[in-house]
């Protein structure tokens, strides 16, 4: 590899001497390179995704016309009669050479940067030139042959746009192979999505063996945007030649710094984009393998891959102009490899083998765009008393057991609990145990912080359990949580003194369990237990006989509780009370009592809580008499979600099908995928949804085997997910 650099000193300011090392700066701005090994350029885990686009530059030129036969004949399956070596190649140029802004380039094509609906902010954009040239035409080294033009639309001026690094390999004596790269990410950002064109790129035109005359760019953009999932994307650059000089090669490199994330893959789970130079396809016999793996697609043989197409997913991209199928000598293409291609959870590289048996190519750019899968973490709390009473007494040893699961398809990383004692309450030392977790030894853990996975903190007032759970969990840092990996763990407490003349509160404990998924996004649950005192008959609960007690949450941030009753006495009235945080607790509204009864008799009462802006509301019945003496029921909380979606899913468990009634708030086009517990896609469905309710059978589900699915509804901005079970 040659970089050409200078180093100029200074010792008298002689205006020759400036004049000179201005000259010299400006041209070692360049990189210049025989070849380039391929390097990360972009790395980053983001809501947001990737587009490639580019475009020819030469043409096939006969009798004074373009060949458009030859320009398209691979239109079917990629592979062509056609190629450009011994074909007149001659300049496209869109914007004409005489008049306007045209006849400062001699060649130019433009392409559209399609962007997905919402705020896109862009990360980066880099474009990519190149061709091949004769030496004597084109010096690489002088300014003039170092810039491209550019604009965005078709009627503005153009800018120049300068190479940050040029790569160069010899094909035959006097003649090269080229590559030159620059950033162009301030200009995209101003710019936006639609249409780019791009002229000027120092080709050499006319008939020529040994490969042909080529050229063309090539734009990849990352973008972000919040209604785009989560991803892993990487770019990798650089600039090799696979050439077999008459006999069978093949080349392999190893990207590293892949990042796949957890979770099995489904085939759009992971997207590869890919540019490479000088591709024939009337020559077959050039592949790729992607860990080993042959990759082909509709428009892309297993033995022709490189063959001049700019394509997706096997369908020929056709915004650019002109719209040619074979670029002669240009590849742009991007594909799905989620599956069959050996990209496991968590790899860290990948492997590319380029082949070849008659074709010459020159790879240039990789992008990798891999959907980041999240966990579903969840905590559940239950606390048990030594009597066995279910109240709590004074004294009296309680045994708090925190249980749950990652029910979701990624990875929880840095899983940690914590429980803040309530003040009612007093921890007994040395019973932390881990009872179950996924790579940790279960026991008792000290009290003590740094030696184990857990401890007991005081810091005051405040008194706070910690554990850290999950595969390498270490004194410091949580473990990961695999996906549907469980978990539980356990300390005791003993129920404080209230003081002389009053009464044991309601104890009530919320713990918290938080994680990271693969994207570093935090997702967290909390768990609440209470239990009630027993503080006698003379001041116990309710002066009647309540069979039960329950509050749900419904859908639109509403709780329903329910009540019923089998004796009342003297009842005037029920006064339901809510607090957001357990301990202070603010009138809602009153239901009528049944006076003095020994009857059955239901009660219920919906409580708006939109307003709420918090997780868990805890509700409490207030009996009311008609002498207006009170008493009170036990504290239940509930858990507010921000689902706004009725979702009725039945039969469930099914058989062979599963009806559907749904609640959307727009007119629009959904699709509907069942997702196995591996992560792959089973069934995909298109789905008209109206804004409403909508009632939507799937029947073809009776091949499914037995197990658990997710079934999902996905928009272009929201997506909606419930468990179903196949029996």
């Amino acid at each position: 590899m040659d970089f050409l650099t200078f180093s100029i000193s200074l010792q008298k300011y002689k205006s020759r001497l400036l004049l000179i090392a201005v000259y010299l700066i400006m041209t070692s701005a360049i990189v210049h390179a025989q070849a380039r090994n391929y390097t990360l350029v972009y790395s980053d885990n983001i809501k947001g995704g990737t587009a490639i686009f580019g475009n020819t530059l030469l043409q096939v030129i006969n009798n004074d016309t373009i060949n458009t036969i030859k320009m398209n004949d691979n239109n079917v399956d990629g592979n062509s009669i056609y190629g450009n070596d011994n074909e007149n190649m001659k300049d496209v140029d869109i914007d004409g050479s005489t008049g306007g802004y045209g006849s400062v380039t001699v060649n130019s094509s433009s392409a559209d940067l399609i962007l997905p609906a919402g705020n896109n902010k862009i990360k980066l954009a880099r474009l990519y030139w190149g061709g091949r040239i004769r030496n004597s035409d084109f010096d690489l080294t002088a300014y003039a042959n170092q810039t491209i033009k550019l604009r965005k639309g078709t009627s503005v001026p153009y800018s120049n746009i300068t190479a940050l690094g040029i790569e160069k390999i010899t094909i035959v004596s006097g003649y090269s192979q080229y590559q030159a790269y620059a950033d162009i990410t301030d200009f995209v950002k101003n710019s936006g999505a639609g249409t780019y064109e791009v002229g000027n790129a120092p080709l050499s035109t006319g008939a020529i063996d040994n490969g042909g005359n080529n050229g063309g760019w090539c734009i990849v953009v990352v973008y972000e945007n919040d209604a785009v999932n989560y991803n892993s994307i990487r770019i990798y650059d650089g600039f090799q030649q696979v050439y077999n000089n008459g006999n069978p090669l093949s080349n392999s490199v190893t990207l590293t710094g892949l990042n796949v994330p957890s979770g099995q893959l489904a085939a759009g789970d992971a997207k590869m984009g890919v540019l490479a130079w000088e591709g024939d396809a009337n020559l077959a016999g050039d592949y790729l393998k992607i860990n080993g793996n042959l990759f082909s697609n509709t428009t892309n043989p297993v033995d022709n891959l490189w063959n001049g197409t700019i394509t997706d997913n096997g369908l020929h991209v056709s915004s650019k102009n002109p719209n040619y199928t074979n670029q002669m000598g240009l590849d742009i293409d991007q594909f799905d490899m989620g599956t069959g291609y050996g990209i496991f959870p968590n790899a860290g590289s990948i492997t590319l083998e380029f082949g070849t048996t008659s074709d010459k190519y020159f790879p240039g750019l990789f992008s990798f765009i891999i959907r980041m899968k999240d966990p579903t973490i969840n905590i559940d709390n239950t606390v048990s008393d030594a009597n066995n009473n279910h109240f709590a007494n004074l004294n009296e040893v309680l045994t708090y057991t925190l249980k749950g699961e990652n029910s979701g398809p990624g990875n929880a990383n840095s899983v940690v609990i914590t429980d803040t004692l309530p003040a009612t309450v007093t921890y007994v030392p040395n019973s932390l145990k881990i009872i179950s977790s996924p790579g940790v030894t279960t026991g008792i853990q000290t009290d003590i912080s740094g030696d184990d996975i857990a401890e007991y903190i005081e810091n005051g007032s405040i008194k706070t359990i910690q554990f850290r759970i999950g595969t390498a969990a270490t004194s410091s840092n949580g473990g990961t949580l695999a996906p549907y990996e469980t978990y539980e763990v356990q300390f005791k407490v003993t129920v404080n003194d209230p003081g002389t003349g009053k009464q044991i509160p309601p104890i009530m404990n919320i713990a918290r369990i938080k994680a990271l998924s693969d994207a570093n996004v935090n997702f967290v649950d909390d768990g609440t237990a209470i239990i009630n005192p027993d503080n006698g008959p003379e001041n116990g609960p309710l002066p009647v006989t309540m069979v039960s007690f329950t509050v749900s949450p419904l859908q639109d941030k509403k709780v329903k509780l329910d009540w019923k009753t089998s004796m009342e006495i003297n009842c005037s009235k029920y006064k339901i009370v809510r607090s957001f945080d357990g301990n202070i607790f603010n009138y809602v509204a009153e239901v009528p009592g049944a006076g003095t009864t020994s009857s059955i008799h239901s009660y219920s009462f919906i409580d708006d809580v939109s307003s709420a802006g918090c997780p868990i509301i805890y509700y409490r019945i207030d009996q009311i008499d008609n002498d207006w003496k009170s008493s009170y029921s036990k504290v239940l909380p509930v858990k507010i979600t921000d689902e706004t979606r009725q979702l009725i899913i039945s039969p469930n468990p099914f058989t062979s099908s599963i009806n559907i009634k749904i609640t959307w708030n727009k007119n629009e086009n959904v699709t509907a995928k069942i997702i196995n517990l591996q992560g792959s896609e089973v069934i995909t469905k298109g789905i008209k949804m109206n804004n409403g309710v909508n009632y939507i059978a799937i029947d073809e589900l009776s091949d499914l085997p037995p197990g658990n699915y997710f079934i999902q509804f996905i928009s272009a901005t929201e997506r909606f997910t419930k468990k179903i079970t196949k029996q």
